[in-house]
């Protein structure tokens, strides 16, 4: 069987809405201005500065997508000399946490020393992990590098970096083969990892694993193709999958004695992601029938990224008709501690990332003339609903206002309809992210 050839149309997903542009340059100003915050703060303290500061994660790795609600992670590891540091892990991050909050201003609370990091939370999505290490030379000269974690641990900052572009460059099809030159850009691999982290994105309420995860399960998987990319992400989520059936545990790279599944809450997203597999590949499946054209390939691939850019032009023209309606209603979405209470904040936008226990207000306007009712309705999504068995509810009123609570992570919808005569003239949809 033949997969319907949707090469192009994946690419230009690719290179306008996955692959970061003018936004890498914000995300380096922010790890510059971390850097600087924190050598300020250390003198402030009268500190030792620390020596050097290395990018890591998926920006260095270059894996990072876009993120319309600005939920980007920046990593940055600052080293510094042995002796410079307090002697336990805990009070170096402490350290580091102290001198941050010297100079602390624009973040959604302050910066804390967590097991790994201390993490910097901007009120617009970003945040920033910043990673201590200390430096020290034995009587050779040979140097080691420490990390602060749970305790101080031997390790390489640069190590999974270095092993990601090492691997991308091994695997993917090379265009320095003269004599079967491949018809995909270079580096396919690592478009792969960009578009499986799109799919477990896609939905704010799956629990999927992180990046570092999904570049290691593509390394381990991937299936090349020198013709196409939709082919090689196809194959490579299939191998995927026939992985996690075997197990869903996976180790670091750069140290097999390392588990990255050893604590449940990592194991089970792994889990999560061998049933989501198991869902996407049937619906990519009808790429295979003969009967596959673009709109139902589009639909397929739609399933994986949930993205307006793969709506079929059937979806496309329907909702244009209903744009055209002679009656409309909107949606404004505010918060509050309470219900019934004081708004905290107002008009918030559907990319906004919300917390779970705040009560949300939704105030309708509407063209359509009296009497009519006004229907609500809660669409819920993610693992935490389906534990609970909550797929949503209803309610009708004649109220243009109306209070819910947030209770589970994920991306869910309040669906506005209002109704006159027994019809439904006017609709509208507000999307709600809770973390």
């Amino acid at each position: 069987m033949t997969q319907f050839n949707m090469h192009n149309q994946l690419n230009e997903f690719y290179e306008e809405h996955v692959r970061l542009k003018d936004e890498i340059n914000r995300l380096r100003s922010l790890r510059d201005t971390n850097l600087n915050r924190l050598s300020a703060g250390l003198e402030s303290l009268g500190k030792p500065n620390f020596i050097k500061s290395i990018l890591q994660g998926s920006i260095a790795m270059h894996t990072a997508n876009k993120a319309l609600n600005n939920d980007y992670d920046i990593d940055i590891a600052v080293i510094f000399e042995k002796d410079d540091l307090p002697a336990s892990a805990i009070d170096a991050r402490k350290r580091v946490a102290e001198a941050l909050n010297q100079k602390a201003y624009g973040f959604t609370k302050e910066p804390e020393a967590r097991t790994n990091a201390v993490t910097v939370w901007y009120s617009d999505g970003y945040h920033v992990d910043i990673a201590v290490y200390r430096r020290s030379e034995n009587s050779l000269g040979i140097e080691t590098l420490e990390h602060a974690g749970p305790d101080w641990s031997e390790r390489d900052p640069k190590a999974i970096t270095n092993w990601f572009i090492s691997s991308v460059k091994r695997l993917s099809p090379s265009q320095e083969n003269r004599f079967h030159k491949p018809k995909v850009s270079t580096e396919q691999m690592r478009r792969v990892v960009r578009w499986i982290k799109c799919f477990t994105k896609a939905r704010e309420g799956w629990n999927l694993p992180g990046g570092l995860i999904i570049s290691i399960l593509v390394e381990e998987c991937y299936q090349p193709d020198s013709q196409r990319d939709d082919v090689a992400l196809y194959n490579t989520l299939q191998a995927i999958k026939s992985r996690l059936d075997i197990s869903c545990t996976v180790h670091n790279p750069t140290n097999r004695s390392s588990e990255l599944t050893e604590q449940p809450k990592f194991l089970n997203q792994v889990i999560n992601l061998r049933k989501r597999l198991d869902s996407a590949l049937i619906k990519l499946k009808k790429l295979f029938a003969e009967d596959c054209d673009q709109d139902k390939a589009r639909k397929a691939w739609n399933y994986l990224f949930q993205h307006p850019f793969w709506e079929s032009a059937t979806a496309a023209a329907s909702k244009s008709a209903a744009n055209d309606s002679a009656y409309t209603v909107s949606l404004e979405m505010n918060s509050s501690k309470k219900e019934n209470g004081i708004l905290t904040a107002r008009n918030i936008s559907s990319d906004r990332v919300l917390p779970k226990k705040i009560h949300l207000r939704f105030d309708a306007t509407t063209n359509v003339p009296e009497p009519f009712t006004v229907k609500w309705q809660v669409i819920n999504t993610g693992d935490e609903a389906e534990s609970a068995n909550d797929s949503g509810h209803i309610a009708t009123s004649t109220s243009l206002k109306h209070w819910e609570h947030t209770a589970y992570r994920g991306r869910h919808e309040m669906i506005c309809e209002i109704i006159k005569d027994g019809e439904v003239v006017a609709s509208t949809r507000q999307q709600v992210n809770i973390r």
